[in-house]
């Protein structure tokens, strides 16, 4: 857990950071029936050990967004395979492909921090009104930690990153990376992993197999959904972190 209900708490945590390399890859996608079929390289950029490849959101509400995973072959991206087609999608949706990362040496650092779970309903009070929110895509293997220090340049704000969006618990509120969701989908499935989870419809709603144009979801795809959903977050501006930060302090 990311609060701890004490005084006073020793926190220490790992800064892990990310700086661009290389040049960024692009690819187009290609739909049939309202789903995405196939995606197309057009150019595999360089200096890839690793890549995460999202779609923008399908244009029939509420549609359900296709999900893909990158091949990386010395460097480059050399082709990119669909794990969900999704549903909902009138036009080809543009795919956005992550850059590539160079991780410079962990840095360790801990601190004493007083307990912020003190006064929390003002504090939801004062993000309840905050109207200059931001939207963030976690890309794969960011931290609370990071998200903090890109958007602030400091790491120790994480936690106004996860109160922003009611999120406690790193662990089970945080996208796993890739490499974690693939491991926790065998652990939790197994040889059913490819099994039918269930069935959706062209409205991402559940329905019965016989359902016209009901679509299989297997249990890998539904475990990428709700990682996927994670992904999302919105962050507080830039432009007024110094006065909600001020607010936190004078009720701490």
């Amino acid at each position: 857990m990311y609060f701890k209900q004490f005084s006073n708490i020793f926190y220490d945590y790992d800064i892990t950071t990310q700086i661009g390399s290389g040049t960024q890859a692009v690819a187009t996608a290609a739909i049939s029936g309202g789903i995405v079929t196939s995606v197309a390289i057009t150019d595999g950029g360089t200096g890839y050990t690793d890549a995460v490849v999202t779609f923008t959101a399908p244009q029939t509400e509420p549609g359900v967004s296709a999900t893909a995973r990158a091949i990386v072959s010395n460097g480059i991206i050399t082709q990119i395979v669909m794990i969900n087609g999704g549903v909902g999608y009138t036009q080809p949706p543009t795919v956005i492909i992550s850059t590539p990362w160079k991780v410079l040496p962990t840095i360790s650092k801990s601190f004493i921090v007083k307990d912020i779970t003190k006064n929390i309903r003002f504090r939801r009070d004062i993000l309840a009104n905050i109207s200059l929110y931001d939207e963030y895509d976690i890309i794969d293997g960011e931290t609370p930690e990071i998200v903090a220090e890109r958007l602030y340049g400091n790491a120790e704000y994480h936690w106004i990153v996860m109160l922003a969006n009611d999120r406690y618990d790193y662990r089970n509120d945080w996208p796993l990376t890739q490499a974690n969701l693939d491991q926790y989908v065998v652990d939790k499935y197994g040889a059913t992993a490819n099994n039918i989870h269930h069935y959706e419809n062209s409205k991402g709603l559940t329905v019965d197999s016989d359902y016209p144009s009901a679509v299989p979801i297997t249990n890998a795809n539904y475990e990428e959904q709700l990682n996927e959903g994670k992904r999302r977050i919105k962050v507080i501006s830039n432009s007024i972190i110094s006065t909600v930060l001020k607010n936190f302090k004078d009720q701490m």
